[in-house]
């Protein structure tokens, strides 16, 4: 069952992306590594996918990156977990890490 909820949130996340991808790792806060993947959309938003807390996949949209600001979304997970994450962009609006929390995830930020 997992399988087709997987590939639904990747062809979703995936619906108009660009080459330009960045990739990072950090801690959870339930122990263990979380990795995340960031896309830049055709469409100018960005695609968050997170590998967090018991082999959860999490994504989020964001579409309002501005130069050194911050953006809050809802994740939606597998397996029927949540939480939020936040990306916090560069001086030049680029993605440069994501923050997520969530009771059943845990909690950890991605560096990219």
């Amino acid at each position: 069952m997992k399988s087709p909820l997987i590939a639904a949130a990747v062809l979703l996340l995936c619906a108009g992306c660009m080459e330009d991808t960045m990739s990072g790792t950090g801690a959870n806060s339930t122990g263990g590594t979380a990795s995340g993947t960031i896309r830049e959309r055709s469409d100018g938003n960005y695609a968050l996918g997170v590998t967090v807390a018991g082999g959860a996949f999490c994504s989020a949209v964001y579409s309002d990156p501005e130069p050194g600001g911050s953006e809050i979304r809802p994740l939606a997970c597998t397996g029927g977990q949540s939480g939020n994450a936040t990306v916090l962009y560069d001086d030049g609006g680029k993605p440069k890490s994501a923050t997520y929390g969530g009771l059943e995830i845990g909690s950890g930020t991605v560096r990219f």
